[in-house]
C-alpha cells in the first residue's frame, strides 16, 4: 500500500478509534447529582459517615468514559471532642471478600478484571456499569450504562479497534499503529493524573467538630454488602461499618443475574 493511501486511512482509523473504546476524559463532564439523602449512612461516637452518591461508567457525575472502576463519594464528620485520623475503607463485595482503595488506573482495572473472572468462575456476569443497582437514583435521574454485553466484553478484554480493522480487511502500517498507541497513552496517562488528584490520601485528618468530603476508588465490587472506614482516636484503632446491601443491591450484576 502507497504511503500517500496509508496516511489518510490511518486518520481515519485513528478518528474512529478517538470515537469509541479505550478510556479518556470527558470534555465538560457535569458534577454527581445531589441527592435527596444519602445512599447509606453509619455512625458511632467518634464518626459519622454518609455514602453520598457511586459514580460508575457513563452514569451521573462521570468524567471518564469507558471507566473499569467506582468512585465513592462519601461525607464523614467527626462527631467527637478529639481530632481523629481516617486511615482507610476496605469495600466487601457480595462475596464478602475484600476490596482496597487505589489511585492507579493500571491497578484498578486489573482489579475489576480478577474480579470479574471470579464471578463468571461462580456462573454470574459483571459488568461494568450500574447494571441493576436501582438505588443509584437521584433527583429523577437513574445512572446510564453501556450495553451489558459490550460492557462485560471490554472487561474481559474484549477486541479492540485494532481487531476490528483487521477483521474488516484493513492492515495499516507500524508508524500508524505507534500514532494511536501514543495518544492512547497520552489519554491514559490524563486519566490517572484525574485519579490521583480526585483521590483522597490518607491518613486524613478531622478536626472535632469537622466534616469533610471522601473520595475514594475502588475496583468493580458487584452488590457491596459493607463499606468499612477505618480511623484512629486517642483511645486507639476502631472501624465504622456501613451496610450498603440494600442501597448497592445488584451494583454491576445483569438484571437476569441471580446472587
Amino acid at each position: 500500500m502507497k504511503l500517500s493511501l496509508v496516511l489518510p486511512l490511518g486518520l481515519a482509523m485513528l478518528g474512529l478509534s478517538a470515537c469509541g473504546g479505550g478510556t479518556r476524559l470527558i470534555k465538560n463532564a457535569p458534577p454527581p447529582p445531589q441527592a435527596s439523602a444519602p445512599l447509606a449512612s453509619a455512625s458511632d461516637a467518634s464518626l459519622s459517615s454518609d455514602l453520598q452518591w457511586v459514580i460508575v461508567r457513563d452514569g451521573p457525575g462521570t468524567w471518564a468514559q469507558n471507566a473499569d472502576w467506582d468512585e465513592y463519594l462519601f461525607r464523614v464528620s467527626n462527631v467527637s471532642a478529639s481530632p481523629i485520623q481516617v486511615t482507610g475503607v476496605t469495600l466487601f463485595d457480595s462475596q464478602d471478600q475484600a476490596n482496597a482503595t487505589s489511585h492507579s488506573r493500571t491497578a484498578l482495572v486489573d482489579a475489576s478484571r480478577k474480579n470479574a473472572r471470579r464471578y463468571k468462575d461462580s456462573g454470574l456476569r459483571v459488568a461494568a456499569g450500574r447494571g441493576r443497582g436501582l438505588a443509584l437514583v437521584a433527583g429523577g435521574a437513574a445512572t446510564t450504562t453501556l450495553g451489558v454485553g459490550a460492557a462485560y466484553a471490554s472487561l474481559l478484554g474484549g477486541a479492540g479497534s485494532g481487531a476490528a480493522a483487521a477483521a474488516s480487511g484493513l492492515i495499516l502500517a507500524g508508524p500508524v499503529f505507534v500514532t494511536m498507541a501514543i495518544v492512547r497513552g497520552v489519554r491514559k496517562g490524563a486519566v490517572t493524573d484525574r485519579i490521583k488528584q480526585r483521590s483522597t490520601v490518607f491518613p486524613l485528618a478531622i478536626n472535632a467538630g469537622q466534616s469533610l468530603p471522601l473520595d475514594v476508588f475502588f475496583p468493580l465490587s458487584p452488590a457491596p454488602r459493607r463499606i468499612e472506614i477505618q480511623y484512629t482516636d486517642a483511645t486507639g484503632a476502631h472501624v465504622l461499618s456501613t451496610d450498603t446491601s440494600k442501597a448497592l443491591d445488584g451494583l454491576h450484576f445483569e438484571a437476569t443475574t441471580q446472587q
